[in-house]
């Protein structure tokens, strides 16, 4: 069942916790792919983190299709109010700073010598 627009900011932002799968390796403008769980009750996967020239982007799950010769993208999965998306967006981001860090720390770290 639909929600009207002028009732859906009586609906709290939900709880979303996010991770992520993988970094991308190389020079490309997607540096990762991320999962999301929404409310403990609905997973998103293929969120991807795309570090552009305005900046890093977070972009939902898209399926494309052809139309008239070019192709087009639709989101699989969306938020539909300004609060939820940046919930979404900030819960993407700081697992990808944690990631990174994480990433960071083991790189620094000297290798372990042999010791007898």
């Amino acid at each position: 069942m639909a929600t009207p627009k002028n009732m859906q900011q009586d609906i709290p932002t939900p709880q979303v916790e996010a991770r992520i799968d993988r970094l991308v390796d190389g020079d490309f403008k997607t540096k990762a792919y991320a999962s999301a769980t929404i409310a403990g009750a609905f997973a998103v996967h293929g969120i991807r983190i795309i570090e552009s020239d305005k900046g890093r982007f977070v972009s939902m799950p898209q399926e494309s299709y052809q139309k008239h010769g070019q192709t087009k993208y639709n989101d699989t999965f969306h938020a539909i109010t300004a609060e939820a998306r940046s919930a979404l967006v900030e819960a993407v981001n700081t697992a990808y700073e944690q990631k990174l860090r994480e990433q960071q720390e083991q790189n620094s770290r000297p290798a372990m010598s042999q010791q007898m």
